[in-house]
């Protein structure tokens, strides 16, 4: 007894340092409907989401609940957190536990959750213990659906039971008044909600969630007793080994949709939560662990004995620990969210990190820069041996330093960041040279914001119509230029990424991919390649001799993979493969897998929401999806409705001039209307406290991608204008110090003309 008193006593004591950071269901924007209807973009009409309307549910046969009730639910809740605890505890005795230097344990690096996001977990999950005890005694045994049960237990607040206060303290966030420069964390963007967009919250959700049963278990089959076809089934059957290309985009399109990504976007895995050591779903052989083993918080994988790759090496099992979930800002019951552990904004989080004490280790504190590496005279990320980054790779020393650790994913990525490290520091320069009274911190923050515009003005200028179709993009209003004038800022909107955007549409860009890293010489010849899979968290291999710019020449001249579901084997069957191991893991497998852990709606819901009917057979997939691809969605999958969002998404045919099919171009434009709308410090916005004056706005909006490169690589000296287009007539190779064909960022309009500079 006293031992149980102990383990509610630890738990309480996380209860009450946990912060709560969640979200209000997201309104959509009717802005973006206006700018397909009006532009005749019948494929891709916006429709309202399902938002939460308890009026929605039958209640009138209902109990009443009490606050009694939801005192009685939440300590249930605790009580269950209590046997994991044990649970916990017992696994850690019998060695249950990740190896060191197998993919297992890299997949778990690239998504481990920091001090702070962890702290946040305990409450949530007995948040969503106490949602399902509300659905089991006050809704389901009366005969109304899970998903009806999760919307009318959402209607209900913490407030009023043991844990509301502490919800309610975790919102209170003390903002200065028209801040000059965004906060690290996205804090106080939007003034009357100050966590709205901010790292450690939840994602938002376009379509009302769909668990199981309703609040938690990940999504099953829409009929029972049918359940879902396997994750690694299905990605066995429809995806090819192949290395198509993309005969017109380059493969900086993949790259630089994985970096901004990145930049808005970071779901984290679930870890003990008494002793906070990561969580193993298999054995390190890839086999099945014993029942008594098998952490709540596992989903793994299964594996067929006949799997054409890992069948013949006797793996059963793939390693899924389920994403953290937090408490949502408007601290009520209903189905559990995932936490985003950086902010959702475009904001340069991946080169600044997401909180202040990453922000601070990354700076020098010295004329406005970040620190760096110097090795021959060349800048680079600092290494990454130190305790504050112990967890972003096998080997700190062999890893990089940046403001988010899966900078050491792979090669590729470490360039990119690497490049903007050096613009930073760069700016940092010139400004000081500029503006030589200006101190350290006013130099990191405008070097800083100059840095963000930037990365946002190639996003919407250069990058999404690459992706979405000019015509598309423009109509969207996404392809700023003078004569638009400014946006204005929806502060109405909850800013947070969609958990579709994050978790299913986003992820399209992993079949861009390439096996060969191409490294060029100036002439753009092929002088050597990296094989991707042979350097997952091997990053420092661009500080080898003609590395950087060769891969940076091969970013912008090798062609990008082909949008389908035909991926690279590198990331199908060797993803985070190491020196000890002949097999990795499959990112598509994960990737739908994780759809499920999320309880995103199926494809055909999304279908709907973006204007497309709803499928009722799986001939009516037709409009869009081959012939040969249906048929094998219909061997797979019972009703057109269990075919997974990521999987209906990517097997779209290309819609115009687009790489993307209807329904993820439709979500793709959904989230960045949104994310540009909903940024009151987005670098064309009027409603910042401290706007770009017109002067340094047609400043920003002639950086491209191409001068970013040929300013920050080691010695590139000629580009194409459009990096994300292959070198052709009109977009021939031109030198970098041509500053017609490749404009640059005049710093002198950042000169300070008098004390009230902007």
């Amino acid at each position: 007894m006293a031992g149980a008193i102990a383990i509610v006593a630890v738990l309480w004591v996380f209860l009450q340092a946990a912060g709560i950071l969640g979200h209000p269901q997201a309104i959509h924007d009717e802005r973006i409907s206006l700018y397909f209807q009006s532009h005749g973009f019948g494929d891709s009409k916006i429709n309202r989401p399902l938002l939460l309307n308890p009026e929605d549910v039958e209640t009138s046969n209902l109990p009443e609940v009490t606050e009694n009730a939801l005192n009685n639910s939440v300590n249930y809740g605790i009580t269950l957190s209590e046997r994991i605890a044990r649970l916990e505890k017992n696994l850690v005795n019998a060695g249950i536990g990740l190896t060191d230097d197998t993919p297992t344990h890299s997949q778990y690096l690239y998504a481990s959750p920091t001090e702070d996001a962890l702290d946040l977990q305990l409450e949530a999950e007995v948040v969503a213990k106490a949602s399902m005890y509300l659905v089991q005694h006050f809704c389901q045994r009366f005969g109304v659906s899970d998903e009806a049960c999760a919307r009318f237990v959402s209607a209900y607040k913490l407030q009023g039971t043991t844990i509301g206060e502490s919800c309610a303290s975790k919102q209170r966030v003390s903002c200065r008044a028209n801040a000059h420069y965004r906060t690290i964390d996205g804090s106080c963007n939007n003034p009357e909600n100050p966590r709205w967009g901010s790292a450690l919250t939840a994602y938002s959700r376009i379509l009302f969630p769909s668990y199981a049963d309703g609040i938690e278990r990940p999504r099953s089959a829409s009929q029972k007793p049918h359940s879902l076809p396997g994750a690694r089934v299905v990605s066995t059957s429809l995806s090819r080994t192949t290395d198509q290309s993309d005969v017109s985009r380059t493969l900086a399109v993949m790259q630089w949709g994985q970096f901004i990504a990145n930049d808005m976007a970071h779901t984290v895995v679930r870890k003990m939560v008494t002793t906070k050591e990561p969580i193993s779903c298999c054995t390190s052989d890839g086999n099945f662990l014993a029942p008594r083993h098998i952490h709540p918080h596992c989903a793994h994988i299964h594996v067929p004995k006949e799997d054409p790759v890992y069948g013949q090496h006797q793996q059963r099992c793939m390693n899924y620990v389920r994403s953290l979930p937090v408490v949502k800002t408007d601290c009520s019951f209903g189905p559990i969210e995932q936490m985003n552990q950086v902010t959702h904004f475009l904001d340069g989080s991946t080169v600044y990190g997401a909180d202040d004490d990453r922000a601070e280790e990354l700076r020098t504190f010295q004329g406005g820069k970040l620190r760096v590496d110097d090795q021959n005279g060349l800048s680079y990320l600092p290494k990454a041996g130190n305790n504050t980054f112990v967890d972003v790779c096998e080997d700190p020393d062999n890893c990089y330093k940046a403001g988010d650790a899966r900078v050491n994913f792979e090669p590729h990525l470490a360039v990119m960041h690497t490049i903007w490290l050096r613009e930073h520091n760069r700016i940092a320069e010139k400004l000081s040279k500029i503006n030589p009274t200006w101190s350290d911190e006013k130099l990191y923050q405008e070097s800083r914001q100059i840095v963000i515009a930037e990365i946002q003005h190639i996003t919407y200028k250069e990058w999404l119509p690459t992706i979405l179709g000019k015509k598309y993009a423009r109509a969207l209003g996404f392809v700023s230029s003078i004569e638009q004038g400014r946006i204005s800022y929806n502060s109405y909107e909850d800013p947070a990424v969609s958990n579709e955007a994050s978790t299913a549409v986003l992820r399209f860009l992993n079949s861009l991919k390439r096996s060969q890293l191409s490294m060029t010489d100036d002439e753009r010849r092929n002088n050597g390649s990296l094989k991707l899979s042979e350097h997952f968290y091997k990053p420092r291999v661009i500080e080898n001799e003609g590395t950087f710019d060769g891969l940076l020449r091969g970013l912008t001249s090798q062609t990008s993979g082909k949008m389908d579901m035909n991926f690279v084997p590198d990331v199908t069957e060797s993803l985070f493969r190491t020196n000890k191991n002949v097999l990795g893991l499959d990112i598509i497998s994960l990737d739908i897998q994780r759809g499920r852990d999320h309880g995103l709606p199926g494809y055909n819901h999304y279908r709907k929401y973006c204007g497309l009917p709803s499928a009722k057979t799986f001939d009516d997939f037709l409009d869009h999806i081959p012939r040969e691809i249906v048929k094998k969605l219909q061997g797979l999958y019972n009703h057109p409705s269990d075919v997974d969002l990521i999987v209906g998404g990517m097997v779209e045919k290309p819609v115009e001039d687009s790489i993307l099919g209807p329904t993820f171009r439709c979500l793709l434009s959904e989230q960045f209307a949104r994310t540009r709308w909903t940024d009151r410090y987005f670098y064309d916005s009027m409603a910042q406290p401290r706007p770009f004056t017109n002067e340094q706005l047609t400043q920003i909006r002639r950086v491209t991608l191409a001068r970013v490169i040929c300013d920050n690589s080691n010695n590139i000296s000629r580009m194409q204008p459009n990096a994300f287009l292959r070198i052709k007539g009109g977009n021939e190779l031109a030198s970098c110090t041509d500053f017609e064909a490749i404009p640059s960022v005049d710093l002198f309009a950042f000169a300070e003309k008098d004390k009230a500079y902007r």
